[in-house]
């Protein structure tokens, strides 16, 4: 692993990625961390326009863009933040990793349907149905099995922190239910250099991108954003 930027990333080392109370747990310090020391998370989010190798895997859409804060290749883990457009909804999808997240800014409804064996191309997403649903507020906390399918839907400028363990799987599936039509989403080593650089952020975009997290995480209130375990 390299060399971490701060303790809180060793528990990372430590996780078992097919247990979620084992992510919960190794993420949870990280995200404390993060959450009470504003100086660490926007050391590590102006330092990713001078590392090409986390600009490189930085990504954008139309609905929402991906910094890559810290890559552990050794091990196959990343943190990840993201920030949200206005008028987020994202589709039914699984994962090719377990995953933790935790919500800095904004909110989300998130909504899981179940599992992926009970999941696929057939599947009509209009029948779909939440098993779970909540509202994700800032200081909320939580691990994803990969297997799980589920949305979320943002505010905008909504902001989150998420660590991906190592991939399960080659893809995972989305079911679009407005253009009636399902797709597989490949990890990058899967891509071709032309659908790599559809997602990647031009540097005009990535900085543009960091300078707005900067703005929008410049007023966050380190009281109210712990992701502690205690007294749970």
């Amino acid at each position: 692993m390299i060399s971490p930027p701060h303790p809180s990333f060793a528990a990372l080392g430590q996780i078992d990625w097919d247990d979620t109370t084992s992510i919960l747990r190794g993420c949870t310090p990280l995200f404390d961390a993060l959450a009470s020391d504003p100086t660490l998370l926007a050391t590590l989010v102006a330092g990713v326009a001078e590392d090409s190798h986390l600009a490189d895997m930085c990504e954008g859409y139309d609905f929402m863009h991906k910094l890559v804060l810290y890559d552990a290749a050794d091990l196959g883990v990343r943190l990840r933040l993201h920030v949200y457009q206005a008028g987020f909804f994202d589709r039914p999808h699984n994962h090719r990793w377990s995953f933790a997240s935790h919500i800095l800014r904004g909110g989300y409804i998130h909504r899981i349907f179940g599992r992926d064996d009970q999941f696929s191309e057939d599947t009509d997403p209009t029948n779909l149905q939440a098993i779970h649903e909540r509202l994700e507020q800032p200081g909320s906390t939580y691990a994803l099995h990969h297997t799980s399918v589920h949305t979320v839907q943002a505010e905008a400028d909504t902001i989150s922190l998420l660590v991906r363990g190592p991939s399960a799987k080659q893809r995972f599936l989305i079911l679009d239910a407005t253009a009636d039509s399902f797709f597989w989403v490949y990890g990058a080593a899967q891509e071709s250099p032309e659908q790599r650089a559809s997602k990647r952020l031009t540097p005009d975009q990535l900085a543009n991108t960091i300078t707005r997290i900067q703005r929008l995480i410049a007023d966050l209130d380190p009281t109210s954003r712990s992701a502690s375990l205690d007294g749970r």
